[in-house]
């Protein structure tokens, strides 16, 4: 488990416990002999592998994110640079130049984590620089997208978006109580959010996370 982590053990567990239905039937059959210290176990698995794993595998999701988000910008016939590609330094991962300018930051996710995200401090300060033009857009994956071999359009559950007026409004001032550091995670109210209006390209395919 620790050795060669299954690709599902990010998803069906947390620090807050674990969550069988993101295990796959079969393999969870498999591991029911395990009982009563099961979800124990895995608990164990998951904090050992969690630190540089997750940080891989987070970034393999995030790119992934926006990868369809581009594909769904270029199929729409808009000018489109990812940014991301070259340097995290921008603040926002895709710029749009025509017909009107946008700076895109793109999250992605799983059903489980819905509507929450980590800003750096560096995208937060491009929300505030860009006001107009910034806005965050989250794509959530299906759970079944985290254990197949090939990602396409019915693999991505929704897609989200919010303005920087929205994220402004959500961060409190620094004070001498509270101060940024590198990041800040954050947990979301359902009113800011909008529905994605673009659609996908409907050819669209990448490797997917297995």
């Amino acid at each position: 488990m620790i050795a060669s982590p299954p690709v599902w053990l990010p998803l069906a567990v947390s620090e807050h416990g674990v969550n069988r239905e993101f295990i796959p039937d079969k393999q969870l059959n498999a591991l029911l002999w395990l009982e009563p210290s099961l979800d124990e176990m895995l608990q164990i698995a998951w904090h050992q592998i969690t630190s540089s794993a997750a940080l891989d595998r987070a970034k393999q999701i995030g790119d992934a994110g926006e990868l369809f988000i581009v594909a769904s910008l270029r199929h729409a016939g808009l000018s489109v640079s990812h940014v991301a590609k070259f340097s995290d330094a921008f603040g926002y991962d895709i710029e749009v130049r025509n017909p009107f300018p946008q700076k895109i930051e793109v999250k992605a996710t799983g059903p489980r984590t819905m509507g929450e995200f980590f800003l750096s401090r560096n995208e937060f300060t491009a929300c505030q620089k860009h006001p107009d033009e910034w806005r965050l857009v989250q794509v959530v994956f299906t759970s079944a997208a985290f254990i197949t071999k090939q990602l396409d359009i019915s693999h991505v559950a929704c897609v989200n978006e919010m303005d920087a007026v929205a994220i402004i409004s959500l961060i409190p001032p620094d004070t001498e109580h509270f101060s940024w550091q590198e990041s800040a995670r954050l947990r979301t109210p359902d009113e800011p959010w909008q529905p994605w209006q673009l659609p996908f390209d409907p050819d669209f395919t990448i490797p997917g996370f297995a």
